[in-house]
């Protein structure tokens, strides 16, 4: 069926080796940058919150 010799056969590999290292790397990319907007959103909200808190204590120690 295929009958390439062993230096096609060669060439394929490398092709094939390279085109899954992208690919994986690619994967892994994706997962790198959805897990860091992840972290970022709670640190802006865990900030957010603490900001609010402060505010509130901040108004009931003014309050006259």
């Amino acid at each position: 069926m295929l009958d390439f010799d062993q230096e096609t056969w060669l060439y394929l590999a490398i092709i094939a080796a390279i085109f899954i290292y992208f690919r994986t790397n690619s994967r892994r990319a994706k997962i790198d940058r959805k897990n860091r907007k992840n972290r970022n959103f709670r640190r802006r909200y865990l900030e957010r919150r603490k900001q609010e808190k402060s505010e509130e204590t901040f108004q009931e120690k003014n309050k006259p």
